[in-house]
């Protein structure tokens, strides 16, 4: 078949930094990250971001900045990004999420949040 490599041929002739990069990424966006970093992380900027969401670039800058906000804006923002938000309780010995976040209903209107 013309064009198709077994992906260990493949893998084989890619430098070593590059058979490293996704290992690397894993690992960068498993640990604990901010929303500003964790969009760095992913590639994307505030204006992508911003566009995505409806909302203008300045508005993206000031959700990263804040340490609270509503839970349907940070989800928006999660979903946006590819991810979903799950909200976990942590306990000694378990941890249970909360079911009443899974889905957070109707479409957020990151714009209007008045928290600061």
């Amino acid at each position: 078949m013309a064009g198709r490599h077994p992906f260990r041929a493949l893998r084989d002739k890619m430098s070593p930094v590059a058979r490293n990069r996704p290992a690397a990424r894993t690992k960068q966006l498993q640990r604990a990250m901010d929303l500003a970093e964790l969009r760095r992380a992913l590639a994307l900027s505030q204006q992508q971001l911003a566009k995505k969401l409806r909302v203008n670039q300045p508005e993206v800058a000031k959700i990263e900045r804040r340490a609270d906000m509503l839970l349907s804006t940070l989800g928006a923002m999660l979903r946006t990004m590819g991810a979903d938000l799950k909200i976990v309780a942590h306990f000694p010995g378990h941890d249970v999420e909360i079911r009443n976040f899974r889905k957070l209903a109707g479409k957020p209107d990151v714009a209007n949040e008045s928290h600061a």
